[in-house]
């Protein structure tokens, strides 16, 4: 087995609730025909747990502004009632090549303090706005990436 899919069976219970919390969160705003823009979920190491939704700009600058966020924070934010960050997730809509055709989905990155690496992955997702009708699929895992943190 690859290092990397060994590191990403050990994600904690604590960072798989949080971004499964995360991932939730954004499909029920997307099949309501919302899109929260990019959301970044910081946690200390006592789980708790501070949301931040970042849409004023392009998607790009909020991306760099959501990365910033984490950077900037990792001691974390006491007038909210949360210590030193733990483990983080940004999550954002973008599109995936598959099979040479593109394809929508809500994109997730994620690392906690015991891993050596970060982590992505995405969900793929039709019917943005169809209520009952918006369909999507199981993550996938889209690789490694540098921690923030």
């Amino acid at each position: 087995m690859a290092q990397d899919m060994q590191d990403a069976a050990n994600v904690s219970a604590e960072l798989d609730a949080m971004v499964c919390d995360l991932i939730g969160a954004f499909l029920d705003d997307l099949a309501a025909g919302e899109n929260p823009g990019v959301v970044v979920a910081i946690e200390d190491a006592a789980s708790n747990r501070y949301l931040a939704a970042l849409d004023e700009d392009g998607e790009e600058a909020c991306l760099e502004a959501a990365t910033n966020f984490i950077s900037e924070h990792k001691m974390g934010l006491k007038d909210e009632g949360l210590g030193r960050i733990a483990r983080y997730a940004i999550g954002y809509t973008g599109c995936v090549e598959i099979d040479g055709g593109y394809h929508d989905a809500l994109l997730v990155s994620f690392f906690e303090t015991a891993l050596e690496s970060g982590f992505s992955a995405y969900v793929l997702y039709e019917g943005m706005g169809a209520g009952d009708g918006f369909m999507w699929s199981d993550p996938e895992p889209a690789g490694e990436e540098t921690p923030l943190i």
